[in-house]
């Protein structure tokens, strides 16, 4: 079976494992008393919530100033629940909107309530199916997440991971071999990180800082499975080959590197096209170098020296590019983010490393 092209990373929001930036805004008194006026004795009235009186502030503050080395040292803004929730009034509990509060907040309480507005929405049930908090509810979730998206191949290797971890290493291959004819990786990232950039906007964040809270504030959950299933699958190589069972082992190196390959051609973070390139590797490595494994016709060999060379780049840029970043002006800094949403993050990298 062919082995997919790998192209260009998809369109991203942010860097990351490079050496990424944040503008991060002074806390700043949310809530102001409101003034006191004048009135005639009369029934009190109701006191409004700070959800109901933020989406009323006229200009909030607007929050600047983290610097490169807070951002490394873990320093990332947050918004509390008042905030989220003036977010969520202001723009609509939309799915993505919910989906993003619930990443903010770290609350499945949000996710709940969209999977009961629309729970066919493949976004809502692979959010439960990453985050549940019962193996049984993350099962549900991802039977549902497959039903609702038969297409992407997320699914399988979600149902793969959960067969690996049960111990039915046959289910996790009948998904693994589903895999192959779904070529479509959709993990819904970029759309949640665009509704958690809309929140830290109307919190007051200035654009870029908005952007860079929302990507840093994301955690990559669907990674680790992806990690998993190739640890797994990979053991199930190393069995096939010790019993010397290549015909079994033949269709795990495809598996794994279609995997690998998947994450680097549709993953939208810089993160993603580590991940995918380690993990497509690990299995061109167990191979001749000169069987044919890459796109274009390549061997194996050659398909290597292709991917040290991505990983030589990245490494090469990332100092250069953490300098450029802390002494860009707000100009350039907007460019940068400009070029992340438009072209991709190493894209983006290149071009700030670039200018003089």
């Amino acid at each position: 079976m062919p082995l997919r092209r790998v192209a260009q990373i998809a369109v991203v929001l942010g860097l990351l494992a490079a050496g990424v930036w944040v503008v991060r805004g002074k806390k700043w008194e949310a809530f102001r008393k409101p003034t006191e006026v004048a009135a005639k004795p009369a029934p009190a009235i109701k006191p409004r919530s700070a959800a109901d009186i933020i989406p009323q502030l006229k200009g909030p503050p607007k929050r600047t100033g983290v610097t490169i080395k807070e951002l490394l040292e873990g320093k990332v803004p947050k918004l509390n629940q008042l905030e989220v929730e003036a977010f969520l009034k202001n723009q609509g509990r939309s799915t993505m909107n919910l989906l993003a509060a619930s990443r903010l907040l770290n609350d499945l309480g949000f996710v709940r309530e969209a999977a009961k507005a629309d729970p066919k929405d493949p976004a809502i049930q692979l959010e439960l199916a990453l985050r549940g908090e019962t193996p049984e509810e993350k099962s549900a979730a991802i039977a549902a997440f497959r039903a609702a998206a038969p297409g992407n191949s997320l699914g399988d290797y979600l149902a793969a991971h959960q067969a690996f971890a049960a111990g039915d290493a046959g289910a996790a291959g009948l998904a693994l071999a589903q895999s192959l004819d779904n070529p479509l990786y959709a993990d819904y990232t970029q759309q949640i990180v665009a509704g958690s950039e809309q929140a830290f906007l109307d919190a007051g964040y200035e654009p870029a800082a908005a952007a860079s809270a929302a990507m840093f504030s994301f955690t990559y959950d669907h990674l680790q499975s992806a990690r998993d299933v190739s640890d797994n699958l990979k053991q199930l190589q190393d069995e096939f080959i010790r019993t010397a069972d290549f015909d079994a082992a033949e269709p795990t190196v495809i598996i794994g590197v279609t995997l690998g390959q998947r994450l680097q051609e549709q993953g939208p973070y810089l993160i993603d096209l580590l991940t995918g390139i380690v993990i497509e590797k690990k299995f061109l490595q167990q191979l001749d170098p000169l069987t044919q494994a890459g796109p274009g016709g390549q061997t194996a060999g050659e398909r290597l020296d292709t991917l040290d060379a991505r990983l030589l780049e990245i490494r090469t840029l990332a100092p250069a590019f953490g300098e450029k970043l802390a002494a860009a002006d707000a100009a350039t800094q907007s460019q940068y983010v400009a070029k992340l949403k438009s072209e991709g993050e190493l894209a983006a990298m290149r071009w700030l490393v670039g200018q003089k």
